[in-house]
């Protein structure tokens, strides 16, 4: 079996390689203007779910609300066995 491998040279006109040159630069910008664009929505949705989280939070009673912690120190405890 036998391979053959011919290359050839590619000569674009000056013309068509300006346009190329412009839209792939349009291209990369828009490509950065997205991923922007998406980071900084989700961010958005993020910051959004963790407010309705809060409000939830706010609007629901749990005992936790009617609940006192403190803390009680050895000596205390010894002389509330007593």
């Amino acid at each position: 079996m036998t391979q053959m491998f011919v290359q050839v040279a590619c000569v674009i006109p000056a013309e068509d390689l300006f346009t190329r040159e412009t839209k792939g630069l349009a291209l990369a910008c828009l490509s950065v203007f997205v991923s922007l664009f998406v980071i900084n929505y989700l961010d958005y949705v993020k910051k959004l779910q963790e407010n309705n989280y809060i409000e939830w939070d706010i609007k629901t009673v749990t005992a936790g609300d009617y609940s006192i912690e403190f803390d009680l120190k050895p000596s205390f405890f010894e002389k509330y066995c007593q």
